[in-house]
């Protein structure tokens, strides 16, 4: 993925939080290389050694990510949402589908 050159990148993922440290830089190392280029280093600025420090390492996480993120509840994202339609397409088998169908059914009725 690197070896694209682009000008924009978006990712779109579930919440990064819930990864480990690497696996968030990696995923910011994707967005902007030049920032986060070294995994070592940003796992140095994240470095949890006591229950107190925990919960700091978590509001610094949120300080760095806050520019990077666009967050929505799912109540939000639902009012904004067409109601849903059910839409029911009925299609014949192909000949291969039916040859397929038949043998397995003929194996069936010969191993009962």
């Amino acid at each position: 993925m690197r070896i694209f050159s682009t000008n924009y990148r978006l990712l779109i993922t579930g919440t990064p939080l819930q990864n480990n440290l690497h696996e968030l830089w990696a995923l910011l190392n994707f967005l902007l290389p030049e920032i986060f280029s070294s995994a070592e280093t940003f796992d140095e600025w994240f470095q949890i050694s006591g229950e107190n420090d925990q919960q700091e390492v978590v509001q610094q996480l949120h300080k760095v990510l806050r520019p990077f993120l666009l967050r929505r509840l799912k109540s939000d994202v639902e009012k904004g949402l067409p109601p849903k339609k059910e839409t029911i397409l009925k299609v014949g088998m192909s000949q291969m589908q039916k040859q397929y169908y038949k043998a397995l059914l003929q194996k069936d009725s010969k191993t009962s």
